[in-house]
């Protein structure tokens, strides 16, 4: 067609907190300075934070394009350099859990984007059927841990329901807020033993972000920590992930 690469991903976790959204939000802003058109999807449809992550107000949210009165390309908020938001709602509890006709809707619009190479799903945490959904039509799934031992027994039960209820074996994982790279790997290696035991699927320790202080400044202040902090330690190693998935 135009030489696009043209794939989905979801982005999930067991448990709020865990910096899901910033990471999605700063993915997209490093694929977008490679020259990958970029999308995101906030798929916490009731509770949508990405256009916080942004700093942005959208004129229109998936909810417009969901009941019919915006077409989703009126609805697409522009963020920083070329990216492109599809924005949740807040407070929309009705969305929390869509009807078959909800999810045909919205997959027609997401299969109607012309011309991408990423569009990023930034699920809610959890495990509600929402996320069941979004998870089994993406081509590739990240999964965030932490350090917190909950974050990593809340990990293993998405990927044990997940697998279950879509079939999905990669599993591709993202440790973030831990000191260095010794801790990342102990961290997976953990999730790694009791998946190895209990379940048929496939784990791969994808990368990792280190704690930062300058992610916290620059989400306080409703920026991006890869556009105002290029050299940080979470920017390069959040750029070494991007790289990993360009290859890929």
């Amino acid at each position: 067609m135009d030489g696009k690469r043209r794939k989905t991903i979801s982005v999930t976790s067991g448990k709020g907190g865990v910096g899901k959204s910033s990471i999605v939000s700063n993915m997209a802003y490093l694929l977008d300075t490679m020259n990958e058109i970029t999308y995101i999807v906030d798929a916490d449809l009731a509770l949508g934070n990405i256009d916080i992550m942004f700093g942005i107000v959208p004129k229109y949210n998936i909810k417009d394009f969901i009941e019919g009165r915006k077409d989703l390309s009126e609805i697409i908020t522009r963020g920083p350099n070329g990216i492109k938001i599809i924005p949740a709602t807040t407070g929309a509890y009705e969305l929390a859990n869509l009807s078959e006709m909800e999810k045909n809707v919205l997959l027609g619009g997401i299969r109607s984007i012309p011309h991408y190479d990423f569009i990023i799903i930034d699920t809610q945490a959890g495990l509600s059927s929402n996320v069941i959904y979004f998870n089994s039509i993406s081509e590739e799934m990240f999964l965030i841990v932490t350090p917190d031992p909950a974050s990593l027994a809340d990990s293993y039960a998405v990927i044990k329901v997940l697998s279950k209820k879509t079939g999905r074996k990669n599993f591709n994982v993202i440790i973030n807020m831990v000191r260095d790279e010794a801790e990342a790997i102990e961290i997976y290696k953990k999730l790694l033993s009791v998946t190895d035991k209990f379940l048929r699927v496939y784990l791969e320790f994808y990368g990792y972000i280190p704690l930062d202080k300058n992610v916290a400044l620059a989400t306080k202040r409703q920026r991006l920590w890869t556009q105002d902090y290029p050299d940080s330690v979470a920017t390069w190693a959040l750029r070494e992930i991007c790289v990993k998935l360009l290859r890929n």
